[in-house]
This record gives structure tokens, sequence and C-alpha cells, in this order.
């Protein structure tokens, strides 16, 4: 009996000093683990100039790019929002490269302002829009109302591509792992050899399918955008009575297919057509068609979700998963066909849309007049298979240029 008694406070002191020796391994780790993320958290705060300066790059140069064409194109006015849920979704890519916190909302609706501000200053430089705003009242209420449902937006949907990003590319949740004291009795039980711990359960990797359907979603975002926007301009016409346009206002898709057929206009910036250049630079549904039958402005959505796509692609593949396939990367074929579907994509609804033709409708509400017009042609087939070449390729140089420029980043680092 005594040297039971004397056994049993020796093997529950045994126990209490091993629980202590568990708690502080448990408490440093969790201490050093703080501290990094804290340090994480402190450069990710810091504003980014450089990521920040490549967005304001591309968004200038296609700005500037629609505005060496003396004819307004068609996707100068919607290219910031048909382009903001990709701009968003390049910042939070960027934003992965130094840490998986947060997707930086604020600074991409700074980006979607900044988008749209440029394309602001392309419409506003034509030759005489400021006389004539400053002299119609019609004109400057329309020109400033449109560019102020630009701008909005533009911010509102760069800060909803940017979330999408981020919980698109969220890390897959694990399976739930028992508690420590019940993984070391089951392996006293199964007798596992002195050195090997037991199996835990890791985060797994994604499979192909799932980010084939994160691709179908980012790549559908800037069409229900359009619809969205073609919406709020219908009612804001509505609200300050404008006469509605000759041809629906979904007319703004064409503005991501890159090949139209061109319809050239004779604009000699006299007092007498100002009117109407300043009327392509706000009504939507009064464009006739692209100068030239490629439009460079068009391709503005397609490298922001390239880009975009192949740098989230590369930075969260394997990130939070097991320790032998965190230095595993994305295949090359699935990373490819990833890239060509997301093209596809986003060129692939408008060029369906707009293959048959807008059929329009003169109407004039106050005489009570609605007479049919004749179909807007801008498509035909060799400019429609061209589109589902163009976008593929653009998303697919992207990838290849980001993914060529992966090792010497690695290097570098």
């Amino acid at each position: 009996m005594g040297s039971d008694q004397t056994e049993i406070p020796t093997e529950a002191a045994e126990q209490v000093d091993q629980a202590q020796l568990d708690a502080t391994e448990h408490v440093q780790p969790t201490s050093t683990s703080s501290a990094s993320l804290s340090a994480s958290a402190v450069r990710a705060g810091s504003f980014d100039l450089l990521a920040f300066g490549i967005l304001i790059f591309i968004a200038a140069s296609f700005a500037f790019t629609a505005r060496l064409n003396a004819q307004p194109p068609n996707s100068l006015v919607p290219a910031a929002v048909l382009s903001a849920t990709g701009c968003g979704l390049l910042v939070t890519a960027l934003r992965k490269l130094r840490t998986a916190q947060r997707p930086g909302l604020f600074k991409a609706g700074l980006a979607g302002f900044v988008l749209a501000l440029f394309q602001f200053i392309a419409a506003i430089s034509y030759p005489g829009v400021l006389s004539v705003l400053s002299t119609d009242d019609g004109q400057r209420l329309g020109f400033l109302a449109t560019w102020g449902l630009v701008v909005c937006f533009s911010i509102i949907f760069a800060v909803v591509g940017a979330a999408l990003g981020h919980l698109a590319f969220a890390p897959l949740r694990p399976l739930p792992v028992r508690s420590t004291r019940a993984k070391e009795h089951s392996a006293t039980q199964l007798k596992v050899p002195t050195g090997q711990s037991p199996a835990r359960t890791e985060t797994p990797l994604r499979s192909f399918v799932n980010y084939l359907i994160t691709v179908l979603l980012l790549g559908l975002a800037p069409t229900l955008v359009g619809f969205v926007f073609s919406a709020a301009f219908d009612y804001m016409l509505g609200v300050y009575q404008f006469t509605p346009g000759p041809y629906p206002t979904s007319r703004l898709l064409s503005a991501m297919l890159p090949w139209q057929i061109p319809i050239h206009l004779h604009l000699d910036f006299s007092s007498n057509s100002l009117g109407s250049i300043v009327l392509l630079l706000w009504r939507i549904p009064a464009f006739v068609g692209n100068p030239t039958a490629f439009d460079v402005q068009a391709l503005e959505p397609l490298v922001f979700n390239g880009a975009a796509l192949g740098l989230l692609l590369l930075t969260m593949h394997g990130r939070n998963a097991g320790k032998s396939d965190q230095g595993l990367p994305l295949s090359w074929p699935a990373y490819l066909m990833l890239e060509i579907a997301l093209g596809l994509f986003l060129v692939l609804p408008a060029d369906l849309w707009m293959l048959g033709g807008l059929q329009g409708l003169l109407q004039l509400p106050r005489f009570d007049i609605v007479l049919p017009i004749p179909t807007l042609v801008i498509l035909d087939q060799r400019a429609f298979v061209f589109n589902l070449i163009t976008g593929p390729v653009v998303c697919l140089g992207m990838g290849l240029l980001l993914r060529e420029s992966k090792p010497q980043r690695i290097k570098k680092s």
C-alpha cells in the first residue's frame, strides 16, 4: 500500500512536468509566428508604389492609345468599367506576392479611380469639348453624369474584383485534426517507431476543375458588369429626360472586342460638328463604329485579367499546402489551359451577342414616335473568329511572360 501511494504522486508529477514542457513548446512557436505575422502585416501595410506604378502605366498607355484616334473608338467610355474587375484582381495578385492577408480593397478602389481618370482625360482632351460643355447645358449635364457613373462603377467593381480574387484563391479548409493527447494515445497503441510522428492532416492542393470554375467566374465578370452599367446608364437617361439611344445600351459590350467592321466618320472639328463629337464621348448607344478594324483599347480587360490570373496561379498554388507540395508549381499544361480558357470566357459572350447585329429603334417620346432603323452590323465571320483567337492569345501571352519571369524574381530574392 505504501509503495503504491508513493508511485501515484510521482506519476502525477511527471505528467504535470510533461504538460508544462508541452505548454512551453507550444508558446514559443506561437510567439515567433505572431512576431512574423506582425512583421508581414507592417510590410503589407506600406503602400506598394511599384505595384501601383505598374497599374498606372497600363491604364495610361491604353488611354493614350485610344486618344490617338481622331474619331473616338467605341471602347473609350466603357473601357474603365469593363476593366475594373480585372484591375482589382491584379491589385490582389500583386499584394499576394508579399502577404496572403487582406485583399487590399482601398488600393483596388484607388486603382479603379485612376483607371477612369485617364479615360476621362482622354475624352475631355478632344478639340472643342470644353467649349461645347461651357455653352450647351444639355451636353454638359449628360457628359458629367455619364463620366460620374463611369468613375463610381470603376471604383465599386475594382473593389469587387479584389474581393472576388481574394476569396476565390483562399486556401482550402483542411480536415479536422485530432487533439495532441489523442494522437499520442493512438500512436502508442499502434506502436509508431521512435522518431516518427503520426500522420498529420494538411491543406490539399486545388484541382484543375476547381481552378476552371474560378476562371469561368472571373471571365464572365466583365460581361455582368457591362449589363449592370448599361442598366444604370438607361436609368440615368430617364432621370434627366434624355432621348433614348437608337441602339441598345448593351452595345457597350462591343468594347471588349478588338476586331470589328470599321465605320469611319469624316470629322472636321469645325464649330458645326463639335456637338456630334461630344455626343460620341458620352452617348453610349449613339456609338456608330470603330475608326479602324483593330481597337487596341479593347485589349485592356484582357491584359488586366490575364496578368492577374497568372500571378495568382504562380503565387497561391501550394502556398498553404503541405511541406511536400509547397514547392510544386502548377503544371505547364494546366497553367496554359487556364489562361486560354480565361481569354475565351472574356470575349465569347460579347462576340456571340454582336454577331447577329443590333436592332435599332428611333424613339421620340415627346411625339410618341417609334420607328425601326436598319440593323447595325459591326461583326462579320472573320472578325468573329479573330476575336475568339485574340482573347486567348493575349491572356496566354501575359501568362507566359509572368511564368518565364518567375525564376528571375526568385533568384533576385
